[in-house]
């Protein structure tokens, strides 16, 4: 009987090859939380563009962290109620099933909070049943307040991890009150056994920078593409468990044709299995099977970048257009010769690199230089929408 592929492009991975160090660190950290009863004092933040295993990452760390029976609060950025509103609503969720007087004791403290929303994609909580009703972004004291409602059986949560995904989308206002609130407790609750660990794109940082000052405050872990090695592990540990196994040479072929970058890889893997027939236990992925799954590589990888072109304004398409054609290498382009190449000033180009950044389709590289993130085959791919403009 035909086998499942066991890659996923597209999808969470449940393995994280190649991040050995960043489990590392996450495990120590825990090992902070839960053995030592310590706040984590630092906001980890993972980022890398789109498909480099961001959220798979963050997946792994809460896999890690339940199997220590950590509170585990997970939440994806973005929502128009705001951060703070979405880790609020996490937490009365998950208590909801403690025992009567413990969960109580945190939904009547949640209960105290009235989350409204007032400009559009900002939320806003305030005390209810006071005089002073009006909207006001929740202050850092009142989300410590329910952390430390939360924690206060330690016997039932030895410790608690609020997981942010796509924290570049989360609004400043959120941002601002959860630095502030880790600021607090750095100072006044460091055996608050408690961490931030978030992801994001490339931009995660700047967008944070403009929220809050103190970048001091949080850690940022830029993820990198994956090593030869990495990706022979990707390839190869899922078929093993299945009874399948890879010839050196079909690896090789694969992991230069992937050229590091994850969601490739398992495209390059699961379009390979398909071409080796779905090999029943004491198969082998041969070269023949990977050459065959090249075109079907090729067609998914266009496809994603037409759909990511068709994504952008006229605007940005001269920007990205500009900038493939200036990028040499992975050497990033100064904003002075982009702008320069466009025929406008600097700040002339600041919003449609701001929005390109927003999209994850550009990255900085640098102090006032901007690269196109290093999917293999965007570039050229930006390349052929039109002739070179400098000539």
């Amino acid at each position: 009987m035909a086998q499942p592929s066991p890659y996923t492009p597209g999808e969470i991975s449940r393995g994280v090859p190649g991040r050995g160090d960043l489990i590392a660190e996450f495990e120590e950290r825990l090992s902070l939380l839960v053995d030592l009863q310590r706040l984590v004092g630092r906001i980890h933040v993972a980022h890398g563009e789109r498909g480099i295993g961001k959220t798979s990452l963050l997946r792994a760390y809460q896999r890690i962290a339940e199997r220590r029976d950590v509170l585990c609060i997970w939440v994806t950025a973005g929502e128009r109620t705001g951060l703070i509103a979405q880790l609020l609503r996490e937490i009365r969720r998950e208590t909801t099933t403690w025992p009567r007087s413990a969960a109580a004791s945190v939904g009547k403290l949640l209960d105290s909070l009235t989350v409204t929303v007032g400009v559009p994609g900002v939320a806003s909580v305030t005390k209810s049943g006071g005089a002073a009703e009006e909207r006001a972004d929740l202050e850092a004291r009142e989300l410590e307040e329910v952390l430390r409602a939360v924690l206060k059986n330690r016997d039932r949560v030895p410790a608690l991890i609020l997981f942010v995904d796509e924290i570049q989308t989360a609004d400043a206002d959120g941002i601002r009150t959860l630095a502030y609130a880790w600021q607090h407790l750095q100072a006044e609750g460091p055996d608050l056994p408690a961490a931030v660990f978030a992801a994001g794109l490339s931009n995660a940082p700047e967008h944070i920078s403009g929220a809050v000052t103190f970048s001091e405050r949080f850690a940022y872990r830029p993820l990198e593409m994956l090593s030869t090695g990495a990706q022979v592990s990707a390839l190869t540990e899922p078929a093993l468990a299945l009874g399948v196994s890879w010839t050196p040479s079909a690896l090789s072929t694969a992991a230069e044709l992937a050229a590091g970058y994850p969601y490739a890889l398992q495209l390059v893997g699961d379009s390979a299995w398909a071409a080796a027939g779905r090999p029943d236990p004491g198969g082998v992925v041969l070269d023949e099977h990977v050459d065959r799954a090249r075109r079907l590589v090729d067609r998914d990888m266009g496809a994603l970048f037409a759909a990511r072109w068709s994504s952008t304004t006229p605007s940005e398409k001269a920007f990205l257009g500009a900038l493939a054609w200036l990028q040499e290498g992975e050497s990033g382009v100064e904003r002075s010769a982009l702008a320069g190449a466009r025929g406008v000033s600097t700040t002339g180009i600041s919003t449609v690199r701001s929005q390109l950044l927003e999209k994850g389709l550009i990255q900085t590289e640098g102090r006032g230089r901007v690269r196109i993130t290093p999917i293999p085959g965007f570039v050229e791919f930006i390349r052929d929408q039109g002739e070179n403009p400098h000539g």
